[in-house]
């Protein structure tokens, strides 16, 4: 048997083993929260393998290796401003969901505000869930394509199953644990990578003067207003996703969740880094290739057998990390949607959901098969809840109706726009969010009836 398959073989046993072993007598908050008892060094690198996705190397590898420097410049950026927003909220949002028993960001859209922001942010949340599970998804199935040499679809046919079963089994805590040991495998070999590409290309000044000039622009990708926007707000992007408040819920304590994003930004930065130095070596010893095989592709071109092995599976590890907090997110949402109490079946429930939800999640996968396009859309609607959030942990003014609002126009308005502004379609949508949390309660001080609240949605 090949060097490859028995290594991602032993990986896979490995981290079903893991996922039995803990998952055994298993109740629903571990497997939704993990008793809201994760340590420090857990939640640290568990956000960080987390952020890590395959939008943060697959995709990043792939965009620089297309277009250079600047997506490869505005993503690493967007992880640490995004870890610390999300550290300096962390406290204020540990402190709503334990007061709550809050499980994931919708419960606090409705605590704070009303039903039909539960409904929306609900409905919206799901919409992206599924979403970035299929970036996860395409990444999965262009590795498994590579290394079997099977048609696309069917490739993502035999990822989906794996990925959705060991997810299934195991909840948050497995969530956890996993990522845990993932994230070591991922520095590892990225390390051990970067120094063999090093070498490869002679080193850093024969990169540069083999690189296409337009590869050193940093307004490569989308421009000056999108690389601009991308520094200034794409960070913001994290808080609007519930699987960080999911992460934040399942904490110890709020010193625990406040310091676990503080701590994961170095080891965040150095894996950016890795993915961009990567996708230039791409760029140079590569040709007509798909972009999205950027770096297995570079893999094949520069590792010895043994170590292509390795990393194969540290990109499962990138991939895996973040499909099993995503597959969470979700099931936990459309559980407490379904389900009000607690019973004897509702684990079994729970893992079924987390099983249906991955499924719609892979299909997309099938019908839009672009990682990078699919990362934008994702990104731009995350951005939207942000102003709602900021405004409704902030000050006791803002209203249920400019919290509603400020999501749900917003989030036409991106529809819309997509198809004409591309890369840039994020900024007439944020300005109009933080507009309406900003001055919809000014405008409408008078208690007159709202559309919604004539059709029965009332506040």
């Amino acid at each position: 048997m090949d060097i490859i398959w028995i290594i991602l073989i032993f990986y896979l046993i490995f981290i079903f083993a893991l996922a039995w072993y803990f998952s055994r007598k298993e109740s629903l908050e571990t497997y939704f929260l993990n008793k809201r008892r994760t340590s420090l060094w857990l939640l640290t690198f568990s956000t960080a393998a987390t952020v890590i996705g395959a939008g943060a190397v697959v995709a990043l590898v792939s965009e620089v290796y297309n277009s250079g420097i600047s997506y490869g410049i505005v993503l690493p950026v967007s992880g640490i401003v995004g870890m610390l927003v999300l550290g300096f909220m962390a406290s204020k949002i540990k402190s709503l969901g334990d007061k709550y028993n809050s499980h994931t960001i919708v419960d606090f859209f409705y605590n704070r505000f009303d039903m039909k922001n539960k409904i929306l942010t609900g409905i919206l949340q799901l919409f992206l869930l599924i979403i970035w599970i299929s970036v996860q998804a395409i990444a999965i199935a262009t590795l498994a394509s590579v290394l079997i040499g099977v048609e696309y679809h069917i490739a993502l046919f035999f990822a989906a199953a794996i990925t959705i079963f060991y997810t299934s089994v195991g909840g948050l805590k497995i969530d956890i644990i996993t990522d845990f040991v993932q994230f070591w495998i991922m520095i590892f070999v990225f390390f051990i990578m970067s120094i063999i590409a090093y070498n490869h290309v002679g080193g850093f000044g024969a990169l540069l003067s083999n690189l296409p000039a337009e590869h050193l622009n940093p307004f490569g990708f989308g421009g000056i207003s999108w690389f601009i926007g991308g520094i200034l707000l794409s960070g913001f992007i994290y808080l609007g996703n519930t699987t960080h408040w999911q992460r934040i819920f399942s904490a110890k304590n709020q010193e625990t969740a406040k310091k676990s994003f503080f701590l994961s930004i170095p080891f965040i930065t150095i894996i950016a880094l890795f993915a961009l130095f990567l996708g230039l070596v791409a760029s140079v010893t590569l040709s007509d290739i798909n972009q999205d095989m950027a770096i297995f592709s570079l893999m094949n071109l520069i590792l010895p057998k043994w170590i292509i092995g390795l990393g194969f599976a540290a990109i499962l590890a990138v991939v895996m990390s973040s499909i099993d907090s995503l597959l969470i997110g979700g099931s936990t949402i459309i559980h407490k949607a379904l389900f009000k109490r607690d019973g004897k079946k509702q684990l079994i429930y729970a893992r079924l959901i987390t099983a249906l939800f991955g499924i719609f999640g892979f299909l997309i996968a099938f019908m839009i098969p672009n990682i990078v396009g699919l990362s934008l859309l994702v990104a731009y609607i995350a951005l939207i809840f942000v102003p709602a959030i900021f405004g409704g942990i902030l000050s006791k003014k803002v209203s249920a109706n400019a919290s509603f609002y400020s999501i749900l126009i917003p989030f036409l308005i991106l529809i819309l726009s997509l198809p004409f502004l591309g890369s840039n379609s994020f900024i007439v949508p944020t300005l109009t969010s933080i507009l309406i949390i900003v001055f919809y309660d000014k405008i409408f001080k008078k208690k007159t009836p709202t559309p919604l609240e004539i059709i029965g949605f009332e506040e």
